[in-house]
């Protein structure tokens, strides 16, 4: 079984995705091979200077804080970042799909329906939360102002798309046991549908 999983910043889809991997899921986390493959290929570091100046670049290597500050809250850049790496990405995510087939999969995504991934998956999972408490989490865990949590969560979608586009569903405004308890149960109805 193929699961997405996506959401916004701050909503819990990490602690999601780690619950899921401790259940025997493997896990392909898109950011992941996002930094590690794709913002490496010195083909994509090429494209992305010529997109957004030299300056993203620093001794051949990308510089992610230039280039976050011209993406965060500006939907215009982020798209063109997108369309720029997209390409690549899905290379590498098809390649890992198919290394594992057969197995529990988790397709972590924060872009998997922009991106059409959602359709290689069996279900969908999205996890959501207050934007309050996203601002909270995010503020926490990556140390910006209030101002930047306010401007990265501006360029997400709200809650109501994941609701929409999911077939399921967790709502994570409570404190890690409760994401826990709510994460089995629906492995369990997941896993029960599927028989």
């Amino acid at each position: 079984m193929i699961l997405g999983l996506t959401g916004f910043s701050g909503a819990g889809k990490s602690t999601v995705a780690a619950l899921l991997i401790e259940q025997g899921f493997y896990h392909i986390d898109c950011d992941r091979l996002v930094h590690s493959h794709v913002y490496r290929d010195p083909a994509v570091l090429d494209a992305l200077a010529d997109s957004f100046g030299p300056q993203i670049l620093c001794g051949g290597k990308l510089n992610r804080k230039a280039l976050r500050s011209q993406t965060m809250g500006n939907p215009a850049a982020l798209q063109k970042l997108n369309d720029t790496v997209m390409p690549f990405i899905l290379a590498h995510i098809h390649a890992e799909l198919r290394a594992h087939a057969g197995e529990d999969i988790v397709l972590d995504a924060p872009l998997l329906f922009e991106t059409g991934l959602d359709r290689e998956c069996d279900r969908v999972l999205s996890v959501i939360t207050t934007p309050e408490l996203a601002m909270e989490r995010i503020i926490r865990r990556d140390g910006l102002t209030r101002a930047e949590a306010e401007k990265r969560l501006s360029s997400q979608h709200p809650p109501s798309y994941y609701v929409e586009k999911s077939d399921y569903v967790i709502v994570n405004n409570e404190e890690l046991p409760a994401l826990k308890e709510k994460t089995l149960e629906l492995l369990k109805k997941i896993h029960d549908a599927a028989l």
